[in-house]
């Protein structure tokens, strides 16, 4: 900090994101948080518990994801005009927002209320009335439910500077705040959240209409943070065009690369063990891929002795995590394969031989960074965000290919000491592109830049 340098206040927004040292969008926030020096932090959580404390954080809120009801009048009109949030046109009621526009659809029917169903009922009978009316209503209540209550801000959290944490419900309650504040909004973009969202609806699974209305709303929010944002600084290169493929001006895009602290994530000395460690640290989601890594450990099987996969990280969708428990078993794999479940990573690179990343989909994962810093040769698919940060160093494979794989973790392991000793070399490049100083350096520098 320089001398004589007074301190300022940030509000932080995020949806549902604590500061945490277990790893993704929380360790970021917690580097964050204790790099500023010089800022003070508030903390806005979208779906967040109710209660919360950090040495760091001066004023926390939380804003449920349900409508909570409380309104002094129902317009029925504010909801009619909040629905062609669903309709594929040009129109975005959140486009360019007034405090006026806000102050009106903060008096929204309550999601609970009869007029709030017979609005919808009404909207439905016109532009949908061939689809199911159950599974309409609960999915288009569910979207609007924390879009109403964000709508309902009547105190904006203090600061000068704004800073949401993605472009979806967290980036559109900055937008709100900035609207009726008039100090600047900040997005930091960490992965694509339209193309998240579309990429979990697949998963799931949903019919085509049901898919392109909950698209089409999420498209149109985060059209509206764009507009509303002063700055949206991104991780990586790829993000950048493809945000400004999905309408934000590039002129307002800068790029800031996620940091790595390398007092924290070194090589270790391992003990004398012949058995070969290929641990990953991932979220137990669909988009992580986690289900072609039990397959790659089927093919590793046949050729490679003695070896075990250790899974880090927390179940977040239990359905596929039984379905990943159940193929290793069907496999024959599961007494190769331990689940561990949300932990601290740190001493787990400590024990990895290899780390593998069999993502489908990913921007720049915090977890490839630390694995790299740790000094760990590294197997991972290509998406836009491992192909800018780890194709120059090792090949990578095609997400959702199995036995290419297996195949590239077992040409690492044949050749392990080799690979080690380049993993060693890669670090020290990465240790300098990606620190902590120079991470802090640089949102220090938008944040002085903004409240100007």
């Amino acid at each position: 900090m320089m001398q004589g340098q007074s301190k300022f206040t940030v509000s932080l927004i995020s949806e549902g994101v604590l500061p945490t040292s277990v790893g993704g969008v929380g360790r970021w926030l917690d580097y964050l948080i204790n790099e500023e020096k010089n800022v003070k932090f508030n903390l806005l959580v979208i779906g967040g518990p109710e209660k919360y404390s950090h040495r760091r954080i001066l004023h926390y809120e939380s804003i449920p994801l349900k409508d909570s009801g409380r309104v002094k009048s129902a317009r029925p009109e504010a909801l009619r005009d909040l629905l062609k949030m669903f309709l594929r046109n040009d129109e975005n009621p959140l486009y360019n927002l007034k405090r006026e526009s806000i102050r009106r659809y903060a008096d929204c029917p309550p999601a609970g209320s009869r007029t709030f169903w017979r609005t919808l009922t009404k909207f439905y009978r016109q532009y949908f009335p061939d689809k199911p009316y159950l599974k309409f209503f609960l999915t288009v209540k569910s979207l609007l439910s924390p879009l109403i209550r964000i709508l309902r801000i009547d105190e904006p959290l203090r600061g000068e500077v704004y800073h949401a944490l993605n472009s979806g419900y967290a980036g559109f309650a900055g937008a709100v705040m900035k609207c009726l504040t008039g100090r600047p909004l900040l997005v930091t973009v960490h992965g694509i959240y339209e193309d998240e969202r579309e990429w979990e609806l697949r998963y799931m699974q949903s019919e085509d209409w049901l898919r392109e209305i909950c698209l089409t709303f999420f498209r149109k929010l985060c059209t509206a943070t764009y507009e509303a944002a002063d700055l949206i600084v991104t991780i990586n290169e790829s993000n950048k065009d493809r945000i400004a493929e999905l309408g934000a001006v590039e002129e307002k895009i800068e790029v800031i690369e996620n940091p790595v602290d390398a007092s924290i994530f070194r090589p270790k000395i391992k003990g004398d063990n012949e058995r070969i460690i290929i641990g990953t640290v991932t979220r137990i989601v669909p988009m992580k891929g986690v289900i072609d890594l039990i397959y790659a450990a089927k093919h590793l099987a046949g050729r490679l002795r003695n070896f075990e996969v250790i899974i880090v990280g927390p179940i977040q969708d239990e359905k596929y995590f039984r379905e990943c428990v159940d193929l290793a078993k069907k496999l024959g794999v599961s007494g190769i394969i331990r689940f561990i479940g949300e932990n601290d990573p740190t001493r787990w690179y400590a024990r990895f031989d290899i780390f593998v990343l069999p993502s489908l989909m990913e921007r720049s994962p915090m977890a490839v960074l630390e694995a790299m810093a740790s000094g760990l040769p590294i197997v991972c698919t290509e998406t836009p965000g491992t192909r800018e940060m780890i194709g120059r160093y090792w090949p990578l494979t095609p997400p959702g290919k199995p036995k290419e794989l297996a195949e590239q973790i077992y040409r690492v392991a044949v050749s392990l000491e080799e690979s080690k000793r380049k993993a060693l070399k890669i670090r020290e490049e990465i240790i300098r592109r990606y620190s902590v100083d120079r991470f802090a350096m640089r949102y220090l520098e938008v944040y002085e830049r903004l409240r100007r």
